[in-house]
């Protein structure tokens, strides 16, 4: 059987799959192992070759389904400390695992419980914890805490198309987190708690750490941080994005790349020294001599790195090849692949979700089979052209064939996830691989061999290090800058991938040297197949193309979706003929997470939507004005919609200045606008009375909120009402103006808030769905459960962000249906209505 690992690994990654989404009780899953494995004891004794390959899959489809629930059933039992969530304020005793800055304002700490303190006695609990302190403490790996902090569950935002933070979390054993305002929350109880290697390596890795930090500048010291030592989180967020834009992200990271440079450099300076002594050369076979020698420094470097996924798998693949050629048989690379993809699932299998191991595993698998298909073409040269030359234009193919297969190979998975393609990819990774991954990780490499007895000598090779990132680092952001570096790219569905990868296989097979050069040219001989096929998934790709840009042109339906934003607001608004309006962008105060990049562009991108052409704004708070400014940044933003009120804070002075540099359309709107009419959907301004007047001393922040713009969206017969943060004397005036308010759906001002939502407001709208925006367990303990019972005794429909994720309103003009994203939400205290609603055409 050819590469017979391939197997096994598809039925682990397809029992991965399955046990994460279906939940078996690991006592079923169990018992079912003895009777398996004792039937493949029998086949391969009788030789049931067929038998026996099936009862392995199922085998592994077993381990797998049961490898990946191993953490939901921990955090199931009494002692977890996911049993002690939301039950106040605890003190607890525990050993750091990690700690990081991860955001500017906080430094995080996993830490594993030991103990919970309760009524002054300590009660064993088990689990681990994410901790937030401020940046001025510091902790590292080993260390024993106390700290005392309110343990709150996980949470992630439910919106279509969004990533699933609190899965991804449980899936490593992360259930609840905790916070830590100041240092008379949390004491060392002693140092070096941990035992073993382990507290000597992160001992060690923070040694190498400060010793950059002292000779290198930011951000040369970060990158070669995260080059040598595996910490990425403290690279700036420009130069990420500027490696990002380009095309060399992977360079950041410790790959294939950084371990196969440490293989190679070892491999060549073993064999030159064994080459120089005579006995050994007539002693040993020096070639699998330096072979198995310079498996040393790569598992020295891997340890130092932190064995992470990215770190474990470049590892064991390159530990694998070394073997390989040892035996003497080095050209199984795919079954090398498989074997290291197995080991990792086997031991990690949340790594499978993983995005460094999904990019990885492509990169190698398409440059292994692009390489292997076209790496044999000969590129036309005359006869005469000397050979060094030749040589040389050969390698210059190789180097720009074996990039070209990596972008390709994860071009998919990078749009998936990050939505951007970089356009310049070939040129950066021309001069970023050579600059980075040799002249740069080379004297890295030096500086950790050397740190080990000289911290002068080491500082040397460290700042010739930072020489060369630094150049790199310079002409990555310049290719960054330019207009066309990189393009946004909607979120590709799995159909869509798999058509990509197809094209590419055909794509390949017809380029193979067995068929002409040019494709109009195919021989009549060449597999009928190959050319069907190909130009079966190109008319495919195009007709999907043009379905994503006549869809919503042609759409006669008004879409609204509230998005879950946490304690904020953020509304979208799909008009017919494909307009497209985003009220508000919510946001967080005092914090530096970005929810335009993090929540709302995820979710437009997966709504296929690129353009938007008005961001409302309804007042300068940051919980509905941070994430607008990511918007404005990276998509097609015509025009602004606001009150004209300006907020004395640098976040609004970074959205007015955002607005200028992209050239962006402004209006102010009030009570006096009149109302604009956008593809078939009436926008009626109802509030604030008139616009600012300039000059005006700076609002406090009740009088902030009842400046909100106010709107009622009319489509059809259907009515729609927007409110921003409106308090009860701003909903009486537009009570008693006259106006009407009636709405078949209210946009629930203020989150729900006891200060808004008055009776009489109530009445007047008197709405069918009432939409409340608000986070989960928010510290203004939004929606007020008076509020909902005014809803509730009013007859309308409410549907609650923190509870029910995304609410979509859709509707032709007369049907009106409403779809929360989590389909079962938790009831509230009282009895809850549908998930599903839908209204009658008639009023």
């Amino acid at each position: 059987m050819r590469r017979p690992l391939w197997y096994p690994l598809a039925a682990l990654m397809a029992g991965i799959l399955i046990g994460d989404r279906i939940a078996l009780p690991p006592a079923v899953l169990l018992a079912g192992i003895p009777p398996v494995l004792a039937l493949l004891l029998l086949s391969v004794r009788r030789r049931w070759n067929a038998a026996g390959l099936i009862l392995l899959l199922l085998l592994m489809l077993t381990a797998g389904m049961l490898n990946i629930q191993r953490q939901p059933f921990l955090a199931l039992q009494d002692r977890h400390i996911l049993r002690l969530a939301d039950q106040g304020k605890m003190t607890l005793e525990g050993v750091v695992l990690s700690s990081e800055q991860a955001l500017p304002e906080k430094n995080t700490l996993i830490v594993r419980c030991r103990r919970v303190l309760q009524n002054h006695a300590p009660a064993p609990v088990t689990g681990k914890i994410r901790v937030a302190i401020p940046p001025e403490l510091s902790f590292q790996y080993g260390d024993f805490i106390r700290f005392h902090t309110k343990i709150k569950k996980i949470q992630g935002f439910h919106n279509p198309g969004g990533f699933d933070y609190e899965r991804s979390q449980n899936r490593s054993g992360l259930y609840v987190s905790g916070f830590v305002s100041d240092r008379s929350g949390i004491v060392l109880i002693r140092p070096d708690a941990a035992s073993g290697i382990r507290l000597k390596l992160e001992c060690f890795r923070l040694y190498l750490k400060r010793l950059m930090e002292a000779h290198a500048p930011s951000p040369q010291r970060e990158i070669l941080q995260a080059m040598t030592i595996g910490n990425q989180k403290a690279i700036p967020q420009d130069v990420r994005d500027h490696f990002a834009q380009t095309g060399t992200s992977h360079i950041l990271s410790i790959s294939g790349l950084h371990v196969g440079i440490v293989a190679a450099s070892a491999f060549f300076l073993l064999l030159l020294a064994f080459k120089s002594s005579e006995y050994c050369m007539l002693k040993f076979n020096i070639i699998k001599a330096a072979t198995a020698a310079a498996m040393v420094p790569v598992l020295i470097y891997a340890l130092v790195a932190g064995m992470g996924t990215p770190v474990l798998r470049a590892t064991l693949m390159t530990l694998a090849f070394l073997a390989a050629m040892l035996i003497g048989r080095p050209k199984d690379l795919y079954n090398i692949l498989a074997g290291a993809a197995l080991i990792i699932l086997i031991a990690s299998p949340e790594a499978l979700y993983e995005i460094s191991f999904q990019l990885s595993f492509s990169a190698v698998f398409a440059i292994l089979y692009t390489v292997d298909k076209l790496g044999k073409r000969q590129v036309p040269l005359p006869s005469s052209t000397p050979r060094w030359i030749s040589a040389g234009i050969g390698r210059l193919y190789l180097f720009f064939l074996v990039s070209a297969a990596a972008a390709l190979g994860t071009l998919p998975i990078i749009a998936f996830y990050f939505n951007r393609v970089s356009a310049v990819t070939l040129i950066a990774n021309l001069v970023a691989v050579p600059l980075l991954g040799i002249l740069a990780l080379i004297p890295a490499m030096i500086f950790i061999l050397t740190s080990v007895f000289s911290e002068a000598l080491a500082g040397f090779f460290i700042s010739i290090a930072s020489f060369f990132t630094g150049i790199a680092v310079r002409i990555i952001e310049e290719l960054a800058l330019l207009p066309w570096s990189s393009f946004s790219f909607v979120k590709p569905n799995a159909v869509e991938i798999a058509l990509f990868y197809a094209l590419m296989y055909f794509l390949i097979a017809a380029l193979s040297p067995e068929s002409p050069k040019d494709l109009q040219k195919v021989s009549s001989r060449r597999p009928f197949w190959i050319k069907t096929g190909l130009l079966i998934c190109t008319a495919l790709i195009l007709a999907d193309a043009a379905f994503l840009v006549l869809k919503d042109r042609y759409s006669s339906h008004l879409n609204i979706t509230a998005i879950d934003v946490g304690q904020g607001s953020s509304t979208l608004v799909q008009m017919p003929g494909g307009m497209n309006m985003l009220i508000d962008g919510g946001g967080f105060h005092d914090s530096s997470f970005d929810m335009g990049r993090a929540v709302i562009a995820p979710f437009l991108y997966a709504k296929r939507i690129r353009k938007v052409d008005i961001a409302v704004l309804t007042h300068p708070h940051p919980d509905h004005l941070q994430g607008l400014i990511y918007i404005l940044n990276n998509f097609d933003v015509r025009e602004v919609w606001h009150t004209g009120l300006t907020a004395d804070d640098d976040l609004y002075r970074l959205w007015e200045k955002t607005i200028v540099e992209r050239g962006v359309k402004v209006r102010n709107l009030s009570a006096k606008s009149p109302s604009e009419v956008v593809s078939g959907v009436n926008f009626q301004f109802l509030w604030p009375l008139r616009p600012p007047s300039p000059g005006v001393p700076d609002l406090s922040y009740e009088e902030t909120n009842d400046s909100s713009l106010v709107m009622k969206i009319t489509y059809g017969t259907r009515r729609f009402l927007v409110t921003g943060d409106i308090s009860a004397s701003i909903e009486a005036f537009l009570t008693a103006s006259g106006k009407d308010l009636q709405s078949d759906v209210l946009f629930v001002p203020h989150h729900g808030s006891f200060t808004s939502s008055s009776p009489d407001f109530i009445r007047a709208v008197s709405c069918r769905y009432a939409v409340i925006s608000a986070g989960k367990n928010n510290v203004f303990r939004h929606p007020h459960p008076a509020v909902l019972e005014r809803y509730r005794s009013a007859g309308a429909a409410v549907f609650r962000t923190d509870r029910d994720g995304a609410v979509a309103i859709d509707s032709d003009g007369q049907s009106l249906r409403a779809t929360p994203w989590i389909k079962k939400p938790k009831p509230d205290r009282m009895k809850r209505r549908a998930p599903n609603i839908s209204l009658p055409t008639t009023g």
